[in-house]
């Protein structure tokens, strides 16, 4: 660090830590000295005697050491050669491994203790042979101890074979007095070989081996932990280590172990908040900490060579830099989780989204466009809005790189195990294609095992699924999740652990810490569940498919194709082998009996699938699955308004029958059964199939219609002028027997969204485009229309919320809740709007909100994931005294409070520190949770004070938090590509300066400006992954572009879009060019020679372009052209852009 300005800036507590780590510093303690004369609090003055009296004991030992020199002894020798290396005399009470004993050092120790133990003078200890002895056994369990197993024949035993126990004791305990440091003691006794170990830090093995994931993870835990529970005293931190240590390979479950991984984890957490008090967030806490603390490196509990140093700092500069107070967040995946809520467990899942995933792994046919991710199936009915953002391979790569768009990473709760999570994958260019997210197949097995897993950010308790079926695990206590009717056989007394509730009735969940059998009943081969053995994982591999009509109702059940072959996957990684000689038997439903199986399955029908271990007698794993012929389906066509037709394709001597009433089925010829509706048709038809043999398989046959129509999730077909809202597009269907064009359009409006529909469409994936077109209009009440071209019959009305405003009577609000409680009425705080409350009911249908709430609230009607009425504003007092930015949200005429705001956001985009500003700008968006963003005054007045919403943009902290403010131009009126390049250039340049400010007094202006440079860079690069055009922003600072790619021409663009859009029809006649004519702008020569007469969506990036020039404001119908082409050719507007803003510059 060096100089006084530096110090100046460092805190009472920062500058004790260093007086402990570089008291042996006479120049330090000198500036140091000077320092704490400026100072006046109580921690400061106290730290000035501590100084003031080291100096003098250290002049006075100069003094004492000059006048009694004499000869010395090999183990002085080295003594003072170790401190003269140092610039000390002395040892200054530091732990061992702070000294950072060099490799000559090393070697020269272990050389005297050699000569020290032939001579018996380690037998007979002194104080200065207790130094050395001490000195090296820390270093050796840092540089060579294979395991943390402490046993003192383990110590060296090449150099101490003969030296009596006893004496290695008074050795220890003569060495650490010699080194100023204090023997650990437990309960019980003291801990000689402990605090050996743990002078010599972390074990170099354990930072460097290649597999050092588990490392991470555990640390990481620790700090989470330590923040959520506010824990920063050593104790508490020490706990949730010794706690969370099942986390870590069995060999380093040892207290010495635990002890350093929560002293490194307690000066990472200080390190951490200092660095962001420092930085603000402006930059990485490592590159904070470089610049203002630049041995921080030095002071942690470790020491590594120099050639080990990079794998280090990469695996602890990642700890400082990510974030902590979440789950886990990077990869790919699906994670399988119970959560304790309300005293009983209930299923859910975490969902990755920030990664990479091979080409091979997606069902898409070209890999040239970028695809959306938006929920399908059961997990729309959890998430609603795009998921995430899938980038093509680039060059070489053969991977997709796939960007959260929201934060989908927090836990769903209630999502059952039998249910897929699956998304569909859209693009422009292609039609949408179902996709499981990786490892969110249905576990269909009856035994699941789970392990500890982090706690929510609620501090609820997780567990996460690891396998079926029978399962040995190393961690201490394992989960094991079976039906209620199970037997359950411990292999030893004390082996369960306890049994608690679920989430429903027929299963239990059973804590185990030893050996137990499970078994369905008696006459079944018994699975088995190993706690605290060898990891051995060894997974079912099904050759499964999908599609052809079959859609079962049995969840548990999983469809395949005849002849089939089970196969086995070793470990996490291997390659699916054949079954090996009594592994696998089989039967069907209703039989006793089990067949082993010889050879491929050929005939179809419903077969139980057991895998076996023949060697060990157990079972590991059981399936139910259908098998059908190759190339075999159902199918189902509407014949009439009440008739429909059935076919059985490639099923011979296949039936169907049904216990539904409403319909009636007669065959008709072989393979067809003509159905005839007794009422309302339902376009998913429940049927049961039945093969030749065994029991029927229950299905779900979809209908295809004579004429375009829309059915809704239930079935129910929707009828000309029905009313629907936005949450019951999720789940919907557009049906084509032939290809048409849906056009969706504000009422009364010429301009909206057209899609292309042949076969079924899922309505979920135009959800986002539909609300965006709602979120513009100026009323809250807008209604959007539906119909397909050339189709005569009225159109289909679109609103936001399916109910109006509730009714209020002073503060108590007037509702019927519905018998099955499926909607509930919920409040929000606007002073604090991160969290939800349920509204409490005084009297049948009179509510009101929780004595918590106070302030001004919302309150509103949610229906599962969807808010399905208008928010209703209630005024309430502020409980506690209000300030800063919040006393602006209490103002109760509306244009004066709206004034207000825009005041305080227009100071916050100028870069003024208003860090309450920021902090309730970040709790509304990030936690909206399908509440409307126009609910809030502050977030509506946004699009107002663009600076603001960059600043809180660039502010995000993860890139699940950017995609969910990203996505706040789907819901207010603007566009990232229109914000003005002023207002970039402002937030940008503001962002420099304050980095500059903060570095320049401590680091000088060179490196401050580097600094500042790769914030911009870093910003750069988050920004560009969600929009690619936003490059060329940043190039006129003079930076260069993420891509390499070389820039489209616009004459290739504009050619391109229209050759596109002859063959889809989506284009109309306009007069676009005559009005930006008329407002004095020149049409672009590449638009000019096109007919832009006949297409639109030409202009949507001239539009852009000019918004963000600042030379034209967009209109309504504007911007719905410009979304409607973003929409549709997404690659046209981002790449013309950049074309448009130099031409009209």
């Amino acid at each position: 660090m060096g100089g006084e300005t530096s110090l100046s800036h460092l805190s009472d507590r920062h500058l004790a830590e260093l007086f402990e780590a570089r008291r042996h510093d006479k120049r330090f303690l000198e500036l140091l000295n000077e320092e704490l004369k400026q100072r006046s609090s109580d921690e400061a003055n106290t730290l000035h005697l501590k100084v003031a009296a080291l100096r003098r004991s250290l002049s006075s030992d100069r003094r004492s050491n000059s006048a009694q020199a004499r000869g010395l002894g090999p183990v002085r020798t080295w003594l003072q050669a170790f401190f003269g290396a140092r610039g000390m005399e002395r040892p200054d009470g530091r732990p061992l491994y702070r000294y950072q004993m060099r490799d000559v050092e090393y070697g020269r120790a272990k050389h005297l203790l050699h000569v020290l133990a032939r001579t018996g003078r380690l037998s007979s200890p002194d104080r200065r042979a207790g130094a050395l002895f001490v000195a090296f056994c820390a270093e050796w369990f840092r540089r060579e101890a294979e395991s943390t197993f402490l046993v003192w024949d383990k110590l060296a035993p090449d150099l101490f074979p003969s030296v009596p126990y006893t004496s290695k004791q008074k050795l220890t305990k003569l060495g650490l007095q010699y080194w100023g440091r204090e023997l650990r003691r437990s309960e019980h006794a003291r801990e000689f070989l402990l605090t050996l170990a743990l002078e010599g830090g972390l074990p170099s093995r354990v930072l460097t081996e290649k597999e050092r994931g588990w490392l991470r993870a555990y640390l990481r835990t620790i700090m989470r932990s330590a923040i959520s529970g506010g824990a920063d005293a050593h104790e508490r931190i020490l706990l949730i280590a010794s706690e969370e240590r099942e986390r870590v390979p069995k060999s380093y479950r040892r207290d010495d172990f635990v002890e350093l991984c929560a002293e490194l984890a307690e000066k990472l957490l200080y390190l951490r908040n200092e660095a962001e008090k420092a930085s603000g967030g402006r930059m990485s806490n490592s590159s904070i900490l470089d610049a203002i603390h630049p041995d921080w490196f030095e002071e942690l509990p470790l020491y590594v060579s120099t050639e080990n140093r990079a794998p280090v700092l990469e695996l602890l500069t990642g700890l400082l830099d990510e974030r902590i107070e979440g789950l886990t967040t990077e990869g790919v995946e699906v994670r399988r989780l119970l959560v304790q809520r309300d005293g009983k467990w209930q299923p859910a899942i975490q969902i990755l989204a920030d990664g990479e995933v091979p080409v091979s792994r997606l069902p898409v046919a070209s890999s040239n466009a970028r695809l959306r991710a938006i929920p399908s199936g059961e997990l729309g009915k959890h998430l609603s809005g795009e998921l995430a953002l899938l980038e093509p391979p680039t060059g070489e790569q053969k991977r997709w790189r796939v960007h959260p768009l929201s934060r989908i990473s927090e836990v769903i709760a209630g999502y059952l195990f039998e249910e897929p999570v699956a998304v569909s994958l859209t693009s422009p260019e292609e039609a949408p294609v179902l996709w499981t997210w990786p490892r969110g197949e249905r576990l269909c097995s009856d035994l699941l095992v789970f392990q500890e897993h982090e706690e929510t950010a609620r501090g609820e308790k997780l567990l996460r699924f690891i396998r079926a079926g029978s399962v040995s695990s190393s961690a201490n206590h394992l989960y094991v999740l079976v039906p209620s009717h199970w037997i359950v056989e411990p292999a030893c007394d004390g082996a369960i652990d306890s049994v608690d509730e679920t989430w429903t009735g027929d299963r239990q969940l059973i804590r185990i810490k030893g050996t137990v059998y499970f078994s369905s009943d008696t006459a079944e081969t018994r699975f088995r569940v190993e706690p605290g053995a060898d990891d051995r994982i060894q997974q079912l591999h099904l050759p499964s498919a999908h599609g052809n009509g079959f859609d079962l109702s049995e969840k548990a059940v999983e469809i395949a194709y005849v002849p089939f072959t089970p196969r086995v996957r070793e470990g996490e990684k291997g390659s699916p082998r054949d079954p090996r000689s009594g592994e696998f038997f089989w039967r069907r439903p209703g039989e006793r009996g089990w067949q082993p199986l010889e050879n491929a399955l050929t005939d179809s029908g419903l077969f139980e699938l057991s895998w076996r271990d023949p060697q060990a007698g157990i079972q590991i794993e059981k399936r139910v699955v259908a098998l059908f012929p190759q190339d075999a389906a159902v199918r189902g066509d509407m014949k009439t308004m009440n008739s429909a037709v059935i076919r059985l394709e490639n099923l011979p001597d296949w039936t169907i029958k049904t216990s539904d009433t409403s319909f009636s089925s007669e065959q008709v010829q072989p393979g067809m059964w003509e159905i005839q509706f007794k009422g309302r048709p339902v376009y998913y038809l429940p049927l049961e199939l039945q093969p030749p043999a065994g029991p029927s398989i229950k299905t779900r046959v979809h209908l295809t219609g004579r004429d375009a129509c829309i059915v809704l999730e239930n079935g129910l077909l929707l009828q000309p002028r029905s009313r629907i809202d936005l949450s019951q597009l999720r789940g919907a269907i557009a049906l084509s027997p032939r290809p048409t064009t849906l056009n969706i359009t504000p009422k009364g409006s010429r301009t909206g969204f057209r899609r292309q529909v042949e076969g079924e469409l899922p309505l979920g994936i135009l959800r986002e485009a539909v609300g965006e077109m709602l979120a513009i209009m100026p009323s809250q009440d807008g209604v959007l229309e539906l119909e397909f071209i050339g189709d005569f019959r009225p159109p289909i009305h679109v609103s936001r919320y399916r109910y109006g405003q509730l009714s209020i009577d002073g503060d108590r609000i007037h509702w019927h809740a519905p018998a099955d409680g499926s909607i509930r009425l919920v409040g929000r705080m606007i002073l604090n709007p991160r969290k939800e409350f349920a509204l409490e009911e005084e009297a049948p249908g009179i509510w009101h909100l929780p004595d918590a709430c106070s302030g001004p609230c919302l309150a509103y009607l949610r229906d599962g994931i969807d808010v399905v009425s208008r928010p209703l504003p209630i005024v309430r007092p502020a409980r506690d005294q209000v300030t800063g930015f919040s006393e602006n949200l209490l103002i109760g005429d509306v244009e004066a409070r709206q004034n207000a705001l825009l005041q305080a956001l227009e100071s916050f985009g100028a870069s003024h520190e208003e860090r309450d500003v920021l902090a309730w700008l970040q709790d509304a968006v990030l936690n909206l949770n399908g509440l409307p963003a126009s609910a809030f005054d502050a977030l509506k007045l946004l699009p107002r004070v663009p600076e603001a919403a960059l600043r809180l943009l660039i502010s995000a902290s993860n890139e699940a938090d950017r995609g969910v403010i990203w996505a706040l131009q789907n819901e207010l009126p603007f566009l990232w590509l229109g914000v003005p390049l002023s207002a970039w250039a402002a937030v940008l340049d503001a962002e420099c300066s304050a980095i500059r400010k903060l570095l320049e007094p401590l680091q000088g202006p060179q490196f401050a400006m580097g600094v500042a440079l790769d914030r911009l860079k870093k910003v750069q690069q988050h920004l560009v992954a969600f929009e690619p055009a936003l490059d060329w922003i940043f190039t006129q600072f003079d930076l260069p572009p993420v891509s390499v790619d070389e820039r489209v021409p616009l004459r290739e663009l504009t050619s391109a879009f229209i050759t596109s859009h002859s063959h889809h029809g989506s284009e109309s006649p306009n007069e676009m060019g005559k009005y930006l004519e008329s407002k004095g702008f020149k049409l672009h020569p590449e638009i000019l020679s096109k007919s832009h007469e006949h297409f639109a969506g030409l202009f949507a990036p001239v539009l852009l372009a000019l918004s963000a020039l600042g030379k034209l404001r967009l209109s309504q119908s504007a911007m719905l052209l410009v979304r409607r082409t973003l929409r549709s050719d997404p690659q046209y507007v981002t790449g013309a852009w950049a074309h448009f803003l130099e031409f009209y510059n």
